[in-house]
């Protein structure tokens, strides 16, 4: 049902816009051009959209679908879907009750269709950050409050750090997973750490000393998906999962021009214990027949992590064209490889706006990223060739590049179609079907549709 749901939205984004005059009427002048120029396909309401956020209360709805297709390689050639529908409420207290810098924001995500990730491919970072187990979810809540003339703020509430820390602006053309939050920080977390789709109780404060620089840090509940592994709605709020914190400070240059950088650097630290990766509880490798069946526990876990985002040029006429080159850049590295899945995560890009005349809202990108499988684990599958005397793969690392062109139809409209190539998918993981080997590297091909409500 919630693919059908995510599906009919974006059926009904797609259709030719004079579909939305009644059927047998005349369409009167000017109609398809207003409709093409809304900021939202289904208007002002009248002035009533208007009117609600003057009086402090903005609502939000986004439909975005991915269907995909792996024409080689992988575990199996298919075919995927994947459709999110993004409920979105935000209160401006101090038009609404005068409660000056207080305000409210509450969201909801129904998720539908498979991806191509698991079934198919195999792979550690998956080919859409919308790709999720279907359900309706809850996203994030939270009370936010901004003091000292908007320099210090803070929230609380249940919260996705993937929003505010480790970010890119640059690289959220691109689709796949791992552009979004790093994927070192989606693999190595319990839970996947609070990000979509799984938010967790938590504050975050962030201030700004001066125009240039935001300093930040957050504290969220360590495993957002709760004890058992399991929160398919959102609506578990796990308090006793020991504590995730993360910092970052981020500073901002102008060059002129409309030529700006921004850098970060930052860090995490979970407090929960972690299982090693190649030892059982006796100390001998979990490969040996004599190994305890539990691993070795290890109590605690951190990264650290920077972020290059930069506006490398920019037309004199970009104003009218759009026409600018950016760039960006990410590095995460996790120190304690006994209990890191990955201990190494790099990813780089380069966008260019305003490629075709007549099109300066669209964006074309090519980039890259990289996941390190963690030398405990390459020395696992070491030892599992020396006990079982068979020869196997050793995991080393996967690689992704992307080629995204989004075309911006309209404003409340945008068309995406991706190319993926994923290299040693799983990080080098054996092929179920043949052992000895490597699953073969993959090729995906995919469109993107995204609408504004």
């Amino acid at each position: 049902m919630p693919a059908a749901c995510a599906f009919s939205c974006l059926a009904l984004a797609s259709l030719p816009v004079r579909a939305a005059d009644p059927p047998g009427l005349p369409v009167p002048a000017g109609t398809e051009a207003r409709l093409l120029e809304r900021e939202r396909l289904t208007g002002d309401w009248g002035g009533a959209r208007t009117r609600l956020e003057d009086a402090g209360l903005s609502f939000g709805l986004t439909a975005t679908g991915d269907i995909s297709a792996n024409p080689a390689g992988g575990l199996q050639r298919g075919r995927g879907f994947s459709g999110l529908l993004q409920f979105g409420l935000d209160l401006d207290l101090e038009k609404i009750a005068g409660w000056k810098g207080g305000a409210f924001h509450a969201g909801a995500f129904l998720i539908g269709g498979h991806g191509l990730s698991g079934k198919f491919l195999g792979n550690l970072m998956p080919i859409s950050n919308i790709e999720a187990d279907p359900a309706g979810r809850l996203a994030e809540a939270s009370f936010t409050q901004t003091l000292l003339d908007g320099k210090l703020s803070i929230r609380i509430g249940q919260l996705l750090a993937d929003s505010e820390f480790a970010t890119s602006e640059t690289a959220g053309l691109f689709v796949n997973s791992a552009f979004g939050w790093p994927a070192l920080h989606g693999i190595v977390l319990p839970g996947g750490g609070p990000a979509y789709p799984v938010p967790a109780p938590g504050v975050r404060v962030a201030f700004k000393p001066g125009e240039a620089w935001t300093l930040q840090a957050g504290v969220y509940s360590g495993n957002p998906l709760g004890r058992n592994d399991r929160n398919r709605h959102g609506l578990a709020f796990p308090l006793n999962q020991g504590a995730f914190a993360i910092a970052e400070a981020a500073y901002t240059h102008d060059f002129g021009g409309g030529v700006t950088g921004t850098y970060k650097l930052g860090g995490w630290y979970n407090s929960r214990r972690f299982d090693d990766l190649r030892f059982a509880a006796n100390g001998l490798p979990l490969a040996d027949p004599d190994a305890d069946p539990d691993p070795r526990r290890h109590r605690g876990n951190l990264a650290f992590y920077g972020v290059v985002d930069q506006v490398l040029w920019k037309s004199a006429d970009a104003e009218t064209t759009g026409r600018s080159l950016a760039g960006f850049a990410r590095l995460v590295l996790a120190p304690e490889k006994n209990r890191s899945h990955v201990d190494f995560y790099a990813d780089a890009g380069l966008t260019y706006t305003g490629l075709l005349p007549g099109r300066k809202n669209d964006v074309v990108g090519l980039a890259v990223a990289y996941a390190r499988v963690s030398s405990s684990l390459r020395r696992l599958d070491r030892d599992m060739t020396t006990f079982a005397g068979e020869a196997r793969p050793l995991r080393s690392s996967e690689l992704v590049v992307e080629a995204s062109y989004q075309a911006q139809v309209a404003p409340w409209l945008k068309l995406q179609p991706f190319a993926q190539w994923i290299v040693r998918p799983g990080g080098g993981e054996p092929d179920p079907d043949k052992p000895w080997r490597k699953i073969p590297n993959a090729a995906v091909l995919g469109l993107r549709s995204v609408a504004a409500f």
